[in-house]
């Protein structure tokens, strides 16, 4: 689900008001809507008499760890919708960053797609804009584990007292896409 860009747009790291609408369009309108969309496809997954477990969008984490049971962000990767850039988002081709996923674990016959390479290249703008300096500047790959290119415990500290989302608003990626035309 794709972010509004008009809020992203306002989106500057000196602005709690505007942290805080980013905040509550992610967690207050759009996990419960991708929660109910997750719940009424498995529920017609299950109806064609397909196994379907619908993953919460924005699941429980472990605070010691910062991790969740799921990462969408690595299932949407390996499903081909984008990669995993050096803010350990998932950056699409269309929206980058301005996105929101939610998963459903089923045995449908679905097709999918390749994983797409990476292409931050040199691009370091969520690396230096981050107010905690979460990411190390490092590309994704599978093999190393996530605490080589981001400090959680850093940044979720930080989200504990802050409303944040600056990597996902200076990406440019989201930033620099062409807009969609009216209909």
């Amino acid at each position: 689900m794709q972010l509004i860009d008009s809020i992203l747009d306002l989106h500057l790291p000196d602005e709690k008001r505007e942290l805080s609408l980013y905040w509550h369009q992610v967690y207050a309108v759009m996990v419960p809507l991708l929660d109910f969309l997750s719940y009424k496809i498995s529920r017609e997954l299950q109806n064609e008499g397909y196994r379907a477990f619908p993953v919460p969008a924005s699941p429980p984490y472990n605070t010691e760890t910062w991790r969740g049971v799921f990462s969408h962000k690595l299932a949407a990767h390996l499903s081909g919708l984008g990669w995993i850039g050096k803010s350990c988002l998932l950056i699409t081709p269309e929206f980058g960053p301005r996105i929101r996923f939610t998963s459903i674990l089923t045995d449908a016959p679905l097709k999918s797609g390749v994983p797409i390479d990476k292409q931050c290249g040199k691009c370091r703008v969520c690396v230096t804009s981050c107010p905690v300096k979460a990411f190390k500047d490092r590309e994704f790959t599978p093999e190393e584990p996530v605490e080589m290119r981001f400090n959680a415990g850093a940044c979720g500290e930080f989200r504990r007292n802050n409303p944040c989302g600056v990597c996902v608003a200076v990406c440019p990626r989201g930033r620099n896409r062409k807009k969609s035309p009216r209909l």
